[in-house]
């Protein structure tokens, strides 16, 4: 995961070196940056820590590990690809209305992000992650803008989409504790009986 990360900055970074700057591409340059920095958030603030420790309780960690981070985290990886490429032909043109192929890399890469996350925590944890399955959805249907609005329009869409994600899931464990309940990851760190 780092590694795919990581690449997908030094990609927005190597396609905006190589480009005139004006307002357009940096405003591009910026909307990658955060959107790759979401991508980040969405795996390490959370994800990483409750799926090792659901690792350590299982009975079967071979299976579970052999599912969660070799099967799909190539769907996780693949969505950060996807990102990379689609931040990449957003820098490159973002004041053009794209093709329809390029649009769907833009939108495609977060949504296959998202839905892996959906996934990997189905399999992981056995519970269904409705804030990251409605943003996947809201990701692709972003994508609907693409046949008419700017490419850094979709992209700011696409970002925008995933820091609602985060934000609500910010909202939602605030409320946990408010309310005094333990999160999933404490109640899995919580003795048995």
């Amino acid at each position: 995961m780092i590694i795919a990360l990581g690449e997908s900055i030094v990609i927005t970074g190597a396609t905006t070196s190589e480009l005139a700057l004006d307002g357009a591409r940096l405003a591009a340059f910026a909307l990658a940056f955060l959107g790759s920095a979401a991508l980040w958030w969405l795996y390490f603030d959370y994800v990483a820590r409750i799926a090792q420790r659901r690792l350590e309780l299982s009975e079967n960690r071979t299976q579970l590990a052999r599912d969660g981070y070799t099967y799909l985290h190539v769907l996780i990886v693949a969505g950060v690809i996807v990102a990379a490429v689609g931040d990449e032909l957003v820098i490159a043109h973002p004041t053009h209305v794209l093709p329809a192929p390029e649009v769907a890399a833009v939108v495609a890469g977060p949504a296959i992000y998202l839905l892996a996350h959906v996934l990997f925590r189905l399999r992981m944890a056995g519970s269904l992650s409705r804030k990251r399955l409605a943003g996947a959805l809201a990701c692709a249907a972003a994508g609907g803008v693409g046949a008419f609005a700017a490419a850094w329009v979709v992209l700011a869409l696409v970002v925008a989409v995933l820091a609602t994600v985060i934000a609500a899931e910010r909202v939602a464990g605030a409320r946990r504790a408010g309310r005094g309940e333990p999160s999933p990851l404490d109640r899995l760190s919580a003795p048995a009986g």
